[in-house]
């Protein structure tokens, strides 16, 4: 129930999610081509991604499933940077392909730190000991890589072959949502302390955040499984859950089930090796005896004679001495045995003698049926496994011969401190025991630490990628202040809205510092391009606020799923991409207007003996436009970002 119901609720998210993503990019940028073409692009990297997993693990988990979710929510971000920068240089009339060209050259840089550091963040999953994250991160940062090949060396193809007559056609204009940044530039410091004050209420639920580990609480409701469930909770004092302790022989065996059942976690224990009686030297010889005497039994039974009136009036005078010498027998019993005689010498007995012969005939046949079963199964030889049904004799004994002994907990093992005290009581007596109890309460630790444990190396790689691109301590801790303030205000907001942490959405812990440091990224390459104090550029802004937006639609559609798990995961993420959001347009801008009020404008700085670089006239503002020919040259503030309301 719980693989069908994931895959119908991943596959209808998927188709919403690329809808939606679809919509909302059209209408952010006011046309339809750029944003189809880009949706395209993204099609044809998933399709990329499926062959890619095929290849490099061959198969889907119930936590790789989601893959295509979160490839339609991630994947599309870096194609949202791309053509916003190249719609802003197409609407100051740069040519085609130098918009192409300048485009790579400003937000390229960007879009590959982002993509490296986000499938870093999951290839870091590679790390940890449960399968199921491994696999997730492998599939998901592969695809991630490939969404970034996809939209550096394909959309500006699809883009240059769409705008073979240029003069027909153009871009429309995005949405100036650089307006919506503006007063952090005017009023840095009141936002900055607004921000901390913000940041530092959420954090106060923090206290208030659980992890809840029962896992019939991820299931959809309504399904039968789990309503029987709970009704089998609800019904009994012991669970239909049962841990498995295999021996080697019949003995320790026996004297586990001992230990077993004076634990006071353990209901009950089974096993079939006590319905095989031990060798027992009197027991077969009374049973060989026994065997000889019937050995003798006729097949059929014969003709037995009637006997007379007076033969049975002295034998019912014998019943009557037999029962008046008897303690025990009742009343009845006594006042029946008078009765007879007398009965029996008035009845007529031509009538009542042939009635007699045939009872007498009917209880001999009768008799006779019993004593051959017994004959039959009257073996010396004690019973052996071979005489058990296969059926039941497979279940609990294995093929070299171990036996298999089921310890069933008493109470509710889905509650976490239950299981945990059931699980030390059966190991303190087999320390290999197994079963599903026991499995669930490994794979629930160790999924809970694997998440931990990939999110410290996903901060490390993102580090290092950082360190590598910006080969700046100070830059690289300013691009994760977002994601750091975001996670905080994230978790902060779970404890205030009473929403737990669970095996299924903790993964965002490693998936929020992959996604969450993009937008820092962003910001700051558009930061070290520019001089003077700094105002967010629009192209960056719209960018920024798209990526975001199509990343909760794309992870929010899996709230309309039944499963409560994949739904619980949907507004994790949603509530981290929105406080990352507003971090980065909000607390990162000023912040950075404060340490840059210094800066020289490109008025004022002075001439440098770099290589020229290439030239864009804006036709309709009239400034030209410099653009750095590298990477190392976009660290160097060259000119002042042009505002786009002016």
């Amino acid at each position: 129930d719980e693989m069908e119901t994931s895959q119908y609720d991943m596959g209808a998210a998927s188709l919403i999610s690329l809808l939606g993503v679809a919509v909302l990019f059209v209408a952010g940028f006011g046309g339809w081509r750029l944003p189809l073409l880009t949706v395209a692009t993204l099609i044809l990297a998933m399709a990329w991604s499926l062959g890619y997993t095929v290849l490099s693990v061959g198969h889907l988990n119930i936590l790789s499933i989601s893959f295509g979710v979160i490839l339609i929510g991630l994947g599309i971000d870096y194609g949202i940077h791309y053509v916003s920068r190249y719609a802003e240089l197409r609407d100051a009339d740069v040519p085609c392909e130098a918009a192409l060209v300048g485009s790579i050259r400003e937000v390229g840089p960007g879009i590959l730190t982002g993509g490296i550091t986000t499938a870093a963040a999951f290839f870091s999953a590679v790390l940890t000991e449960f399968t199921g994250v491994a696999e997730l991160g492998v599939i998901a940062g592969g695809g991630i890589l490939l969404c970034v090949a996809a939209t550096l060396a394909l959309l500006p193809v699809m883009i240059r072959l769409s705008e073979r007559n240029d003069r027909v056609w153009r871009p429309a204009r995005p949405l100036p949502l650089a307006v919506l940044c503006r007063p952090a530039a005017w009023t840095p410091r009141f936002w900055i302390w607004v921000s901390a004050a913000c940041t530092l209420g959420l954090a106060l639920g923090l206290p208030q955040l659980t992890y809840d580990h029962n896992l019939l609480n991820l299931q959809a409701k309504g399904l039968d499984s789990v309503t029987w469930e709970h009704r089998l909770l609800e019904s009994g004092e012991h669970s239909v859950w049962f841990a498995v302790s295999m021996s080697p022989s019949r003995e320790e065996l026996q004297q586990r089930k001992r230990r077993f059942e004076r634990l006071p976690t353990v209901h009950r224990t089974e096993e079939i090796i006590s319905l095989l009686p031990e060798a027992d030297a009197a027991r077969t010889q009374l049973i060989t005896q026994l065997q000889d005497q019937l050995s003798r039994l006729p097949q059929t039974v014969p003709a037995l004679p009637i006997a007379s009136r007076e033969e049975l009036l002295v034998a019912l005078e014998g019943v009557q001495a037999v029962l008046a010498a008897g303690e025990r027998w009742p009343v009845a019993c006594l006042q029946l045995a008078g009765q007879l005689p007398g009965q029996l010498y008035r009845a007529d007995w031509a009538r009542l003698g042939p009635r007699i012969g045939r009872f007498q005939q009917q209880l001999a046949a009768a008799t006779l049926h019993q004593l051959q079963t017994l004959r039959e199964v009257a073996e010396p030889a004690a019973p052996i496994l071979e005489d058990l049904p296969p059926a039941l004799r497979d279940r609990f004994v294995g093929k070299t011969g171990r036996c298999l002994l089921r310890i069933y907990a008493r109470g509710n093992v889905w509650d976490m401190d239950a299981l945990t005290q059931f699980v030390r009581d059966v190991e303190s007596v087999d320390p290999q025991v197994t079963g599903h109890p026991v499995q669930t309460y490994y794979s629930s630790r160790q999924m809970q630490a694997s998440y931990l444990h990939a999110a410290i190396y996903s901060l490390l790689a993102v580090g290092i990628v950082l360190m590598l691109d910006f080969r700046s301590v100070r830059v690289s801790l300013l691009a994760m202040l977002p994601m750091a303030c975001g996670v905080v205000q994230m978790f902060g907001l779970l404890g205030w809205l009473e929403i737990p942490l669970n095996p299924a959405n903790l993964i965002v812990l490693p998936l929020i510092l992959g996604i969450g440091i993009d937008d820092g990224v962003h910001v700051m390459h558009d930061y070290l391009r520019t001089t003077g104090r700094y105002r967010v550029g629009n192209s960056t802004a719209t960018a920024i606020v798209l990526t975001t937006a199509t990343t909760m639609v794309g992870f929010g559609s899996m709230m309309i799923a039944h499963h409560q798990g994949l739904r619980s995961l949907g507004q994790v993420l949603s509530l981290g991409m929105g406080c990352c959001l507003l971090t980065s347009l909000i607390t990162l801008p000023a912040v950075l207007a404060v340490l840059s009020a210094q800066r020289p404008s490109a008025a004022q700085e002075p001439v440098r003996s770099a290589p020229p670089a290439p030239h864009f006239s804006h036709r309709r503002s009239g400034r030209p436009e410099q653009h750095s020919p590298s990477l190392v040259a976009l660290q160097t503030p060259r000119r002042a970002d042009p505002d786009p309301s002016g």
